[in-house]
């Protein structure tokens, strides 16, 4: 019976021998597996540090689609973007909302492809009509776009206007101060849009008006007054204005001197008859 035992006893020692033996390559390759893991996430954060982010960290490419006065160093000055900015420094964002905000431009954006490159697109204010400013007590020409923005006071409104512009006069029945990004008052602003549209549709009718005077009535709205190009006799018309309107307007001029008659002060043709009369209307 003890012999028994004493077998049994080494018996079980001879299995523990043996587990134990078995269990120190298995400790080894975990630690191998835990180290190749480790060597794998350090060697993917450098590959994704190499490809994605260092190209965002070094001077970036810009560049910069503008217009004469706001282009190049100018307009990134205008964005916020420092010389040698990087990809990863420029707000996108914020540069397109500070250059939109410029009196010359019209609209922006500003679009960054990965990994390096910025891209600033600019489009200018267009003037369809031009006012008088006094600045510095003496009088400059205000430049307006479609939207009624003054976008620039002073100069030339810039390649893209027409050589010869309308003179608009009586915006506001009060004082109107105008300068650089200043917006005319909201009962005014469809005159602009509708001088820009005759500009569109036929651009050659500004060079038979010389001014366009706006008559405020007591209830708010205004009258239009055309003052053609050599001639004495104006044309009132309502408060919409269409090439087709402007149109009619040159063509009962030609009527009336056509006819040889003394030639009248001014022609009412708010109704579509041209009514003559000797004097101006109140």
């Amino acid at each position: 019976m003890m012999n028994d035992f004493i077998y049994a006893e080494e018996e079980v020692e001879a299995e523990g021998e043996a587990e134990g033996g078995r269990g120190a390559p298995r400790k080894i390759e975990g630690v191998l597996r835990r180290v190749l893991a480790l060597a794998a996430v350090i060697v993917c954060g450098g590959l994704a540090w190499w490809v994605f982010i260092s190209p965002a960290m070094v001077p970036a490419t810009v560049s910069v689609f503008g217009f004469p006065g706001l282009d190049g160093p100018a307009a990134l000055r205008e964005a916020g973007i420092r010389e040698g900015a990087t990809f990863a420094s420029v707000n996108a964002a914020e540069a397109q909302l500070l250059l939109s905000r410029h009196p010359l431009v019209a609209s922006a954006r500003v679009a960054k492809s990965f990994p390096d490159r910025i891209a600033v697109y600019l489009e200018p204010r267009r003037a369809v009509a031009v006012g008088v400013a006094k600045v510095d007590g003496r009088m400059r020409p205000a430049y307006f776009d479609r939207d009624g923005v003054v976008f620039m006071v002073g100069g030339e409104p810039g390649p893209a206007a027409l050589p010869w512009l309308p003179v608009v006069s009586g915006l506001c029945r009060g004082p109107l101060a105008l300068y650089p990004g200043a917006r005319l008052p909201e009962p005014i602003l469809p005159l602009f849009s509708q001088i820009g549209a005759v500009m569109d549709e036929e651009p050659g009718l500004w060079r038979a008006i010389s001014e366009i005077a706006v008559a405020w009535n007591d209830s708010g709205g205004y009258d239009l007054v055309l003052y053609p190009v050599n001639n004495f006799t104006r044309v009132r018309m309502g408060g919409d204005l269409s090439a087709e309107g402007v149109r009619h307007a040159l063509l009962m001029l030609d009527v009336v001197r056509y006819l040889g008659e003394v030639a009248p002060a001014e022609i009412d043709a708010r109704s579509g008859i041209g009514v003559l009369a000797a004097g101006g209307l109140p």
